[in-house]
């Protein structure tokens, strides 16, 4: 797979099954946080990476939907979603 599992488009983040709200891209990306490092400690290095890459493309989705949002005029990112 080349493209990333989690990406911007036009002030949203998408995933492979498609669009996610920033408050949950927010959760899920926490969540594959944690599980790199419960797995990490347990000696499930290969695992461990594939989490912490899952969680580091999201955050980048996330910066980037947020700054596409600013950019739009929205001084709360999170607002655009109402």
């Amino acid at each position: 797979m080349s493209a990333p599992p989690f990406r911007h488009i036009g002030g949203a983040v998408i995933a492979d099954h498609g669009p996610i709200g920033l408050g949950e891209a927010r959760g899920l990306a926490k969540l594959y946080a944690l599980e790199a490092a419960h797995l990490a400690e347990h000696d499930r290095i290969a695992w461990s990476r594939a989490c912490a890459a899952r969680a580091e493309a999201l955050d980048a989705a996330i910066v980037a939907a947020c700054r596409w949002r600013r950019a739009a005029g929205w001084r709360d990112p999170d607002m655009a979603e109402y």
